[in-house]
């Protein structure tokens, strides 16, 4: 695995906690993960997992896809290690280290499914556009993305008034959330990233819509955002097409 400057920048690879531990007491995070597996075209065969992590949604990808070859990309080299180790005895499921805007190690028309679940939040505005582009590049014509994340409902500038308190909201009544319904750990860690996501530090929430409207711009189609219970926190899966002509 060659780490890169790119990659090894991110805050994720400091988390200390057993992160697949703690976010499966999250019943809406399981959800939200269901979701998107079950969105899975049945016929896949390629699959790329973005922002891949320890490699949990990939476990899923892979119970429904048993036949399939799954890639996971991650930039935090200490989850990639920790993926490869899960991973180790499975040879059609690997790892790499890398970026969603820049995907140049996967030719063109690479894979029959691009998905990702709670990753792509930590993209700067500016490289959204790339990072559609990208993905619509490594898809198969008839390909399909599925991201599965956490969103908000006002865009604007960091520290907009109107924008910092949706987001504080929202973000403070999913930390009650999490104690209530979860653990104790899982409302710590949202507590703990809470300064990141005020400044805008490589925690950046953006309506769904935000997203939608730069898969059409890069060419997909068929954009569907479905919201995942419960509807509150502002979980959403949005799903797209490369078109097969």
């Amino acid at each position: 695995m060659t780490i890169t400057s790119e990659t090894s920048k991110t805050h994720w690879n400091d988390v200390a906690i057993d992160y697949d531990k703690v976010l499966n007491t999250d019943a809406s995070n399981v959800a939200l993960l269901a979701t998107a597996v079950e969105l899975l075209p049945p016929g896949a065969t390629d699959l790329l997992d973005v922002g891949s992590g320890t490699g949990r949604l990939t476990s899923l990808c892979r119970e429904a896809l048993p036949g399939a070859r799954i890639v996971g990309l991650d930039p935090a080299p200490t989850m990639v290690a920790a993926a490869l180790e899960k991973f180790a005895a499975d040879p059609d499921v690997t790892f790499t280290d890398g970026v969603v805007q820049d995907l140049s190690q996967f030719p063109d028309n690479s894979f029959d499914v691009v998905i990702s679940s709670f990753a792509l939040h930590h993209l700067e505005l500016d490289t959204y556009a790339a990072s559609a582009a990208e993905i619509f590049r490594v898809l198969r014509p008839g390909g399909r993305f599925i991201n599965a994340d956490q969103f908000c409902r006002v865009m604007g500038e960091p520290g907009d008034r109107e924008r910092a308190l949706d987001i504080l909201d929202l973000l403070t009544a999913k930390a009650r959330h999490y104690l209530l319904n979860a653990c104790f750990e899982r409302m710590l860690l949202q507590v703990d990233l809470l300064p990141r996501f005020m400044r805008e530090d490589g925690e950046i929430l953006t309506t769904p819509e935000f997203w939608r409207d730069h898969l059409v711009e890069a060419g997909f189609e068929q954009v569907t955002i479905v919201p995942t219970p419960p509807v509150e926190l502002y979980n959403r899966v949005i799903w797209a097409v490369k078109p097969a002509g």
